[in-house]
């Protein structure tokens, strides 16, 4: 499994619209070949959020690049967002379920 981290600055005014949104752009994400699920974490204090895509390959994350880019774009764009960073990773552990060590 792979994983795509994408960090921003939402202004506060706008972090609420921001987190609005987020269902549809679950639907989007998961509309995406090899798509795996989404997380994304939000400080409202700060305004800094992180979308974490995850992908069954590498191959799968590498080919949403350009699905991905547009839909951050678009999403960041829509609450005035500034895109700090992009980033990609192996995944070695994943949660696991309650009750369980493994």
């Amino acid at each position: 499994m792979f994983a795509r981290v994408s960090r921003f600055e939402v202004p506060k005014e706008t972090l609420a619209k921001d987190i609005a949104g987020v269902e549809a752009t679950k639907k989007r994400i998961a509309a995406i070949p090899g798509s795996s699920g989404m997380y994304y974490l939000v400080d409202p204090d700060s305004g800094k959020t992180m979308t974490i895509t995850l992908w069954e390959s590498e191959r799968a994350m590498r080919d949403s690049e350009a699905a991905a880019s547009e839909i951050r774009g678009e999403t960041s764009a829509a609450v005035s967002a500034k895109l700090v960073a992009v980033e990609h990773y192996d995944v070695v552990a994943k949660p696991w379920a309650p009750g369980s060590s493994s």
